[in-house]
This record gives structure tokens, C-alpha cells and sequence, in this order.
């Protein structure tokens, strides 16, 4: 007759590499080691940003607090930000708006006096992209992300070499657009941040954003 003994001890321990092995890899795969939301705070006043260049990591979360510290009600908008999964978990737009602007992605935070609008997204492509304050771009109301690398610095983020070496025009891209062909609030915007050189600079960020 065969021996139908329950398993001896040695057994049980030969079984236990293969159980802390499973429990190792349990926790490795734990919610906890999922990227956090960087917070960045930004403070409204009339008429300006504080800080009016803020820096960004590709990939990385961003919780933005749009903190209105001033008299007057402002806004946080920005029209080529190349971001996903943008969440609103508080602003002071219609819900009809929050609703489209989470559809397309579109960062657009209103935040009445004294209110603190807060947005949740993420950042994809690294480049210097703008943003305003809607209807106050000409007295001032305007700054720009710094969107870098993972691991990278500020200045990595420069895309204009590229364009100039394919013997781009200063101020045309190389599909022909310029800065004067887009949104007069694109140029506004363009403007109040780089002044005399906003058609290069719009120029330089349109080339890179192209396909290569």
C-alpha cells in the first residue's frame, strides 16, 4: 500500500523560498510605489503670476494650486500645454466648461478673489509653452512652463538648434506658419513674455512640436 502520510517537515521548508518570493513581489507591485503628484503652487494678483515660469517633468504628475490672492477674479489657461489626464478637484468654472475642458485636455482654471482653484494633470512633452490669464494678457498677465526631460535641466529644453540647422526661417516654420497666422490671443501671449523676439520663439516651439 502507498504511504499517504500528511507532507514531513522537510518538505514545508522547501516550500517557503517559493512563498516569500511570491510575497516580495506582492509588494513590489503595491499601489505605494506609484509616481506622486508634484504640488505646485502659483499666486494670481493683479496683474501678474508668482511665480510666471513654472518648471515641469514630462511624465511626472502635477497638483497645480492656483492660489487668487488679489482683488480681482483671474484665470490660469494655456492653449498649447501638451498634457493628459487633467482633473479639476476644484475651480470656479461652470461645470459645463470643466466638463469639456476634461474631454480635450485643456488646462482653463478660473479662481474668483480669495478662492484657490486646484488642478490635477500630467505633462507629456518637454518645451516652453505659455500661459495667461484670459482677457489680461496686455497688462501683464502671462508666464510660460518649462517642461523638461526626466532627468533633465532647464536648458536641455531649447528646440530651436534643430530648425535652424535645416536652414528654417528665423520667424516662418518649417510648414510655413508664423506667429502673425495664429490667435490674437496666441500672440498676445507671445508677446508679453519674449517682446521682440516672440515670432522666433513661436517659431522655434512650433518646429519642434512637428513631426520628425
Amino acid at each position: 500500500m502507498f504511504d499517504t502520510q500528511t507532507p514531513t517537515r522537510r518538505s514545508l521548508i522547501s516550500f517557503l523560498p517559493a512563498a516569500l518570493v511570491a510575497a516580495a513581489l506582492a509588494l513590489s507591485i503595491s499601489p505605494a510605489s506609484a509616481q506622486e503628484p508634484n504640488t505646485i503652487t502659483v499666486v494670481l494678483t493683479e496683474y501678474s503670476f508668482t511665480p510666471d515660469t513654472i518648471t515641469l517633468t514630462a511624465g511626472q504628475p502635477v497638483q497645480l494650486n492656483i492660489q487668487n490672492q488679489g482683488k480681482a477674479d483671474h484665470n490660469l489657461s494655456s492653449d498649447d500645454l501638451p498634457l493628459t489626464n487633467i482633473n479639476y478637484a476644484r475651480a470656479d468654472n461652470s461645470t459645463q466648461d470643466l466638463s469639456r475642458y476634461v474631454s480635450t485636455n485643456v488646462l482653463n482654471a478660473d479662481a474668483l478673489s480669495g478662492h484657490t482653484s486646484v488642478v490635477t494633470f500630467t505633462p507629456t512633452t518637454p518645451g516652453t509653452f505659455g500661459f495667461f490669464s484670459e482677457d489680461e494678457e496686455s497688462l501683464g498677465m502671462v508666464g510660460k512652463f518649462l517642461v523638461v526631460a526626466p532627468g533633465g535641466q532647464p536648458t536641455a529644453a531649447q528646440p530651436s538648434t534643430a530648425a535652424a540647422s535645416r536652414g528654417a526661417s528665423a520667424t516662418v516654420a518649417k510648414d510655413g506658419q508664423s506667429l502673425a497666422s495664429q490667435p490674437a490671443t496666441t500672440q498676445a501671449m507671445f508677446k508679453a513674455v519674449w517682446g521682440d523676439g516672440a515670432a522666433q520663439q513661436w517659431a522655434q516651439e512650433h518646429n519642434a512640436a512637428l513631426p520628425h
